[in-house]
Order: structure tokens, then sequence, then C-alpha cells
């Protein structure tokens, strides 16, 4: 049986596999993401790293929904938040992106449900994503006035090119689980999306050192800079919530979610 524990809306599932899965879990707020939440994955996340029993991740939501994104609640108090101050939050926040991007070992997210903004940018960041057919992906930040943010000016280009995610992002639409697949944004389009992330874990934890190395050759093949591009991203970031764009276009938005 799986060794589970629940913290800030983080729940972590460890198996006798050597299989770690990390469920965001908060489905009164569709996995919505909290500074406490991604602060709370961050340290999991540096744990991890560091332990040799935990062979492969998952990254999950919980209740059929991977996640709405940032917290709408948290989102507001930003606005009327100094642009310093801002930026010094979302750097720290948004780590948790860097942080599974960097894991030695190989990861897996399950998109089951939606996968919105900073919620999307979170799947970006593992090294698989395996859909259900209901999975979408919507980077909704410019819906808000605001760009992306948690390494997605980083991380989509790498999947699907410039040109088709500089589109994708100005677009702000929703991409549904056959479009991510044709897109190369999921590899997999699955009825039961975690099992199937689950088999395929227990075929990467019987070989866990080549495992991370092969990771690690082909990261240090491709080499570029996550975390020097969230620090762009939180900086402008910062002054997008700074602007009358955001205030114009968030309460909308957020409306519109919420009748959902």
């Amino acid at each position: 049986m799986p060794e589970t524990r629940h913290n800030e809306g983080l729940r972590v599932e460890r198996r006798p596999d050597g299989v770690c899965v990390l469920v965001l879990d908060r489905p009164q707020r569709r996995n919505a993401l909290t500074d406490e939440l991604l602060l709370a994955l961050g340290r999991e996340l540096t744990a991890i790293a560091a332990d040799p029993d935990v062979r492969v991740v998952i990254l999950a939501g919980a209740d059929g929904v991977f996640s709405a994104g940032g917290d709408f609640d948290q989102i507001a108090t930003l606005g009327v938040t100094s642009e310093s101050q801002v930026a010094e939050g979302l750097s720290q926040i948004m780590r948790a992106s860097t942080l599974l991007w960097a894991l030695p070992q190989p990861s897996i997210a399950v998109v089951d449900g939606a996968a919105v903004g900073a919620g999307m940018s979170l799947a970006l960041a593992c090294d698989v994503r395996i859909a259900s057919p209901s999975a979408m992906l919507l980077p909704s930040f410019i819906r808000m006035g605001l760009v992306p943010d948690c390494g997605a000016t980083w991380l989509l280009p790498r999947l699907i090119g410039t040109g088709a995610a500089l589109r994708m992002l100005l677009e702000g639409r929703p991409v549904d689980a056959a479009a991510a697949q044709q897109l190369g944004l999921v590899s997999q389009v699955h009825e039961n999306p975690l099992d199937q992330a689950l088999e395929l874990a227990a075929v990467f934890a019987r070989h866990p050192l080549a495992a991370a190395a092969t990771k690690r050759l082909l990261r240090e093949a491709a080499d570029g800079g996550l975390a020097a591009a969230i620090d762009h991203e939180a900086v402008a970031q910062a002054a997008a919530f700074a602007r009358g764009e955001f205030a114009d276009n968030f309460e909308i938005w957020r409306s519109s979610r919420i009748a959902d």
C-alpha cells in the first residue's frame, strides 16, 4: 500500500515500487494553485531529487481535473501589490517548475480534465504527458491581460516550436486532447491515464540508473535556461498585474470561469 500524506493541498503517495505520485488536491477549487501549494510542491521536489528510493515521479490532479491554474483569490491581490514584491514572490513560487524539470528521475504528468495557465506549465515541465479524452490545455494568461508564467515561454517552444507556441499563447484558446496529441504536447490519450502512467512508471523504475542517465544526457544535449526564463517571466508578470489591462480583464475572466 502507498504511504500517503497531505501538505497544503498537495497529496503525496509513495509507493513501494519507487514511484512517487504527487496529486494537486484542492478539488473544491478545481485544484487551483496557491502560493502555499506551489511552495509545498517545491519542497517535495527538492526532497525527491535527493532521494534514491524514488525512481519515478507522477504529477496528477484530484477528481478529474489537473489544475484550474492560479487561485483567483490570490491573483486578485497581485493587482494591488507593488511590482517588486510581486516579481519576488512569483520567482519563488514558480521555482516549482524548475525543480520539476530538473528532477534526476523521469516524471510523468497525468492530464485528466483541464490544465489551465500555470497548471498547464507544470504539466509541460514533466518529461512525459498522458492525457484523458477529456483533457484540455488552456493557456489562459492573455485572457486576463497577463503573460505566460511558470516556465511556459521556455517549455512550450521546446515541445511544439516557437511559431506554434506563440500562436497558442497569443490566442489563449483551449487545446483538446486530440489536438494536444497531434501537436506533440501529450504522448498518449488513454481512458485511464493514471493507470497508463503507473504502467509506464513501472517500466522506468526497473532501470533507475539508466533512466536517470538517459534523461540527464538528453537535457545536457539541449541545454537552455529555464530558471532565467522564469526570472524574466516574473518581472514581466509583475508589470502586467500593475497595468489596467489586467484590471479590466481579470474579473471578466474570473466570472466566466466561476460560471462554468
